[in-house]
């Protein structure tokens, strides 16, 4: 049973694509952003980047929901940023050691990274400033801290997919072909 996380820097459309795809297949969804602690969400509201420490918790609570899908053999997709592959490494094994073997079978186990072009992230952003905490002043700081894959034998439990000139449909799209491989 597929466990689908759909990461990416803020407005990139993870929430948007999720649910899409929560509907195609009937999987529970998880958005991410609800297992933030309050100190995380006042510090991103106040426009402050969270930092490796911040997110360890948070990261390491996301793990034990996506391990409970895994243990009673139930799919789930889950928005999460994974802006970086510790962050990936933690999500996957509940620890930030490179060293530590996969809890979640790799075969099973997909991280789709969405992209899009800064203008259209900034833009998105602004269109939705009174519906989520995340300021915008941190796109950049979030841009910097995205670490894309480098191949996909460095990770191969992650794709990435460049939105840029996409349809939210090409996107679903390109998603089920990547789960059905």
């Amino acid at each position: 049973m597929p466990i689908v996380i759909i990461g990416g820097v803020t407005a990139v459309g993870k929430t948007s694509t999720a649910k899409r795809l929560k509907d195609l297949y009937n999987w529970d969804y998880i958005e991410a952003d609800e297992f933030h602690s309050k100190s995380n969400i006042d510090k991103m509201t106040a426009g402050t980047a969270l930092t490796d420490e911040d997110r360890l918790p948070w990261l390491q609570v996301l793990h034990e929901q996506l391990k409970k899908y895994l243990l009673t053999n139930r799919s789930c997709i889950m928005t999460c940023s994974a802006l970086k592959k510790s962050y990936r490494q933690i999500l996957l094994t509940g620890s930030s050691d490179p060293n530590v073997k996969a809890q979640m079978p790799k075969e099973d186990f997909y991280i789709i990274i969405l992209t899009l072009s800064r203008k259209v992230l900034h833009d998105r952003l602004f269109r939705r400033l009174h519906e989520h905490f995340m300021n915008p002043i941190l796109l950049d700081s979030q841009l910097a801290t995205l670490e894309l894959s480098i191949n996909q034998e460095d990770e191969p439990y992650t794709y990435i997919i460049n939105c840029d000139n996409l349809s939210q449909d090409e996107v679903v799209h390109q998603i089920q072909m990547i789960i059905k491989r």
